[in-house]
């Protein structure tokens, strides 16, 4: 999988370098899953982190700062399923922020 560096550096720093619907579509790359809502984004991309820290080894990435001068590419595997598995048990081991809390849905006639 190829990502543009600024695109993953959203991912590595915890910081926005691009626009905030790449999150969500590079989150669902790297897991598989779609449907990602906002509520769920930290606990995602803290569940991605150990896959993100084995695979991404240049520590420009993790440099916990915002910086458009890192440019380029970055060729990134594809997730193993076993992979994809351990970020969702880790997933689900965190609790949930909106647990116990009044819950409403919304339907929207198409």
């Amino acid at each position: 999988m190829k990502f543009d560096t600024q695109r993953l550096r959203n991912l590595t720093t915890g910081k926005l370098h691009t626009e905030m619907g790449h999150i969500y579509e590079d989150l669902e790359r790297i897991t598989g899953e779609t449907g990602l809502m906002t509520h769920m984004l930290q606990r995602v991309m803290d569940a991605v982190e150990p896959w993100l820290r084995a695979v991404v080894l240049d520590d420009q990435f993790w440099n916990n700062k915002f910086d458009t001068s890192h440019v380029g590419e970055v060729e990134l595997p594809t997730p193993t399923t076993g992979a994809r598995n351990a970020m969702l048990e880790r997933y689900k081991a965190m609790p949930n922020p909106l647990a116990g809390k009044e819950v409403i849905g919304v339907i929207v006639d198409q």
